[in-house]
């Protein structure tokens, strides 16, 4: 289950977004959180849009990587799975109990 690019970046940014520096922070929320153009942020800020291009792409760069070394949105995304499976099982039959548990057993092992 892939989520969308840009949920993606967002959840990113929402991990790891005090990582960045103050400015590469205020300028990725108007990017991402406000979907602001990057001509409108280059104005907001009294900078050039290919600054805000060459910033936006370091940035997104930077989340990247930390989730790559981290891995928080991967196992996040692994614990949702899980939890469904979960509650589809139980929502099936409680006599399932031996699949319910292995799949709290997998769950546990993410955390």
């Amino acid at each position: 289950m892939e989520i969308n690019h840009n949920l993606r970046l967002s959840l990113l940014f929402e991990l790891y977004g005090t990582l960045l520096t103050k400015k590469q922070g205020l300028i990725l929320k108007d990017f991402l959180d406000f979907d602001f153009s990057q001509s409108e942020i280059a104005e907001k800020n009294n900078i050039s849009r290919q600054s805000v291009n060459d910033l936006v792409k370091r940035s997104l760069k930077t989340l990247e990587e930390y989730e790559d070394k981290l891995q928080i949105l991967k196992k996040f995304e692994k614990i949702k799975i899980h939890t469904n499976n979960c509650l589809s099982l139980v929502s099936k039959d409680f006599a399932q109990n031996q699949a319910i548990s292995g799949e709290l057993g997998k769950l546990l092992e993410v955390l």
